[in-house]
């Protein structure tokens, strides 16, 4: 992928949270680490084949490309344990700035989510989603994952172990979205698909 407005955006938005994180863990933070994490990312996203123009999956890949960076940066620093915290409290910063709405069921949403499922079945590029796609009623739709690109980023660099952990933040953007999302199988925990299930919350 071009290291482009994306690639810069993503140090820009998450560093601060995420490196105030890291030091409240207990990790000294220095300038030839943060040079180190920086140069990795840069790595990452360039040997990371793109989706396209105009996939709404793009985002995705490249936060998930910002995150393994520091476990790939520094592994005997930043562990498996102190990733899946890391990733908890990004968590915990998206219930607390993220305001709640309805979007997981406006029409754009769903649409969008239609038109990206149709288009992943003959997609050619090798880091894309591949989904299904069913609309059941006005507050229930469900879609699948048979394949999934930040599974095949963690493959690719050899961090596929993380990859579980990213999945967690699903619930919340469903959640703030209005919504109820239930998951029984992931990918990222060696199932043969993702399935999500989701359903208007009550009120």
């Amino acid at each position: 992928m071009r290291y482009g407005f994306m690639g810069v955006a993503m140090p820009l938005v998450m560093d601060k949270a995420v490196y105030a994180f890291l030091k409240d863990y207990g990790i000294e933070v220095t300038a030839g680490l943060k040079k180190k994490i920086r140069k990795e990312y840069k790595e990452i996203v360039g040997r990371t084949q793109a989706l396209g123009k105009g996939n709404s999956l793009t985002k995705i890949l490249y936060i998930g490309c910002y995150l393994i960076t520091f476990h790939k940066a520094a592994p005997d620093i930043i562990d498996e344990k102190c990733f899946e915290g890391l990733v908890r409290f990004l968590c915990d910063e998206m219930v607390r700035r993220q305001k709640e709405d309805e979007s997981a069921f406006s029409e754009k949403n769903i649409r969008t989510r239609e038109e990206a499922a149709g288009k992943s079945q003959t997609s050619s590029y090798e880091m894309d989603w591949k989904s299904t796609f069913r609309r059941i009623d006005k507050d229930n739709y469900e879609f699948t994952y048979t394949k999934c690109g930040l599974c095949e980023l963690g493959k690719r660099e050899n961090c596929f172990h993380l990859i579980k952990y990213l999945c967690m933040t699903d619930f919340i953007s469903f959640d703030k979205g209005g919504a109820k999302l239930v998951r029984n199988h992931t990918l990222a925990n060696g199932d043969d698909y993702c399935d999500f299930h989701v359903s208007r919350k009550k009120k």
